[in-house]
């Protein structure tokens, strides 16, 4: 068995703080988020990051750091987001590059699950069909923000993105699993919308329309799991995983004559005097002063003094 951790995408959303470093390679805790991922993969025979040529280094020093035998590093043939192949692109690309013909786990570099992926790849595989992690979010307001799904049992039934009228609220995530024999539908789907009026950037670039697509070809099935996920997309999705995988407020830098609220996480190397600081995320070598943080992420190297931040990313090396 074979998987693919996607890992292309320059995570435009969270820039700075992603704009010299790959989002999957963010810390979590004290590990990086693509190991808690890799980590659980025990049942899979090679892991492949597929990435860009701007992180394939940052990747490969990731595996020798981690001692990832199992793990290699391929470059998406791209730079920058406008040349990017696609998430459904770019795993064709890996198919047709690779030979790739063994049982398939697909997975998203920068998500966050409190599940057991070798859960999810024994029910897929009793299942002998294409399957999909959904996550509920128990809230039809939530819902309209996802690709939802909708099923009979636990076979997909129908699949929305982001509808006005959610026929549920069991939410698609970047998690697929597809058997050896069902892994042509990659380049089915590719030549089905081939002959369509709609855009190649835009049917290789969401991986809802394939599911949408799949589930009338084949039998294809949701996998449901209580706890925890997070889409690493945003500020506060990146916030609310390290408060989710730390469970307990942590400085590991110094904080000195501070206030120091929930959902915090100070690197070690940060310093933070005379300060508030809540539901926000320090890097190493930060150093706050008479401010006041709420809601951001300050990165490495950075001096703030005497600054009111909320909803706020802050780059590396800045002084403010």
């Amino acid at each position: 068995m074979k998987a693919i951790v996607l890992a292309g995408g320059h995570a435009t959303r969270l820039w700075p703080i992603t704009k010299n470093r790959a989002k999957p390679l963010l810390p979590l805790g004290e590990r990086p988020i693509i190991d808690y991922i890799i980590d659980d993969m025990d049942d899979v025979d090679e892991i492949i990051i597929s990435t860009n040529e701007k992180f394939a280094g940052d990747f490969e020093d990731y595996t020798d750091e981690y001692n990832r035998d199992n793990v290699r590093v391929v470059v998406e043939e791209q730079d920058s987001e406008e040349e990017k192949p696609g998430t459904i692109g770019a795993i064709i690309n890996l198919l047709d590059k690779e030979g790739l013909e063994d049982d398939l786990l697909v997975i998203g570099g920068d998500n966050y699950y409190s599940f057991d992926i070798s859960d999810f790849i024994d029910f897929a595989q009793d299942k002998s069909s294409p399957a999909n992690v959904v996550y509920d979010v128990k809230d039809k307001d939530m819902a309209t923000s996802f690709g939802i799904v909708d099923t009979e049992g636990d076979e997909i039934t129908g699949f929305e993105e982001k509808p006005d009228m959610p026929p549920s609220t069991l939410a698609s995530t970047a998690c697929y699993f597809f058997p050896e024999e069902e892994v042509s539908l990659f380049h089915d789907y590719e030549d089905h919308f081939r002959e369509t009026d709609i855009p190649a950037e835009q049917y290789l670039d969401e991986p809802g329309r394939l599911i949408e697509w799949a589930h009338e070809q084949t039998p294809m099935y949701a996998f449901s799991f209580d706890g925890d996920w997070f889409d690493i997309g945003t500020p506060q999705g990146y916030i609310s995983a390290m408060d989710a995988v730390v469970d307990a407020d942590v400085v590991n830098g110094k904080a000195e004559n501070s206030e120091i609220g929930d959902n915090v996480f100070i690197m070690e190397g940060a310093k933070v005097k005379d300060s508030t600081v809540r539901n926000s995320i320090i890097f190493p070598n930060a150093e706050i002063i008479d401010s006041e943080i709420r809601n951001s992420i300050i990165d490495r190297d950075t001096d703030i003094e005497d600054t009111e931040l909320n909803d706020a990313i802050i780059g590396e090396h800045t002084s403010l």
